[in-house]
């Protein structure tokens, strides 16, 4: 339960916050606070259940893409498997004797046939087995960090337990929360400044994806940002505040005004009694 308060309590907090202070005037109209989050994340599980042999990843290690983060002992399962393809192959070779049969009418065409469906029985068997021994090694699906391990070696946890907690390396995304009145200047590709609060580092940020929708209750939206050049010391899941000034300022900024033409010269008029034709 723990672990499902993190972000989503975050982004509450932001809400939060934007929604008290969403309306204000003066220079906090155009502040917003926001988390940091990985651009890869996964809570990884195994479909087996076996005693867990190496786990050489802790909290903090990095790793690259394709480790054996969690390897199980299957050597049970690899004998189910070797006993069902022994099977199958045996079955295989009573197939080809019944058609043998059936060719010189010593047996019924069902015998043949049912010796057949055996095969394949057999050999479906086997290939479920050796689906489930896909599981006996948990490979990151991509270079990164340990978050969180939720087992540990000579442990037999439950199939689709979870095992580990991982983020990926490398740039992060940056979620926010801002009042929904903010689209009329906020758009993708609008950047602006993000100050960490627990390094006091500023980043820059990018927008690049704002929600479908907009929550009707609290007149908030969604945004996505990315950051992709992270100072050290900056990690998944520290928080901040956005200072937006520079965006709405510049987007709201009025254009110059248009230079007016140089109106024509009137003509004269001519003085009362003269003539406008000569003679």
């Amino acid at each position: 339960m723990a672990r499902a308060v993190g972000a989503s309590s975050l982004l509450l907090a932001c809400t939060l916050t934007v929604a008290q202070s969403g309306g204000s005037g003066g220079a906090d109209a155009s502040i917003a606070r926001g988390v940091l989050r990985a651009q890869n994340e996964a809570t990884l599980s195994s479909t087996v259940s076996e005693v867990i042999v190496s786990m050489p990843y802790r909290e903090g290690d990095r790793f690259p893409k394709g480790a054996a983060l969690v390897t199980f002992d299957c050597n049970r399962l690899a004998a189910d498997l070797r006993a069902a393809r022994a099977g199958e192959a045996a079955e295989a070779r009573n197939a080809t004797v019944q058609k043998e049969l059936l060719s010189m009418g010593a047996t019924g065409r069902a015998d043949a046939d049912i010796a057949v469906l055996k095969e394949k029985e057999r050999g479906a068997q086997a290939q479920t087995i050796q689906a489930r021994m896909a599981g006996c090694r948990v490979v990151a699906p991509f270079a990164g960090r340990v978050v969180e391990t939720m087992a540990r070696t000579h442990e037999a946890p439950p199939a689709n337990e979870k095992l580990m907690r991982i983020v990926s390396d490398g740039p992060l995304e940056l979620y926010m929360v801002v009042p929904s009145k903010w689209l009329s200047w906020l758009k993708v590709g609008s950047s602006f400044d993000f100050k960490v609060d627990e390094t006091g580092a500023t980043v820059k940020a990018v927008v690049d994806r704002i929600s479908g929708a907009v929550d009707a209750v609290s007149q908030t939206v969604k945004i996505v940002c990315k950051v992709p050049n992270v100072p050290a010391g900056v990690l998944p899941g520290m928080s901040g505040q956005a200072r937006l000034e520079q965006v709405a300022g510049a987007t709201a900024a009025p254009a110059p005004a248009a230079a007016t033409p140089a109106s024509a010269p009137t003509p004269a008029t001519p003085p009362k009694g003269s003539s406008g034709t000569s003679r």
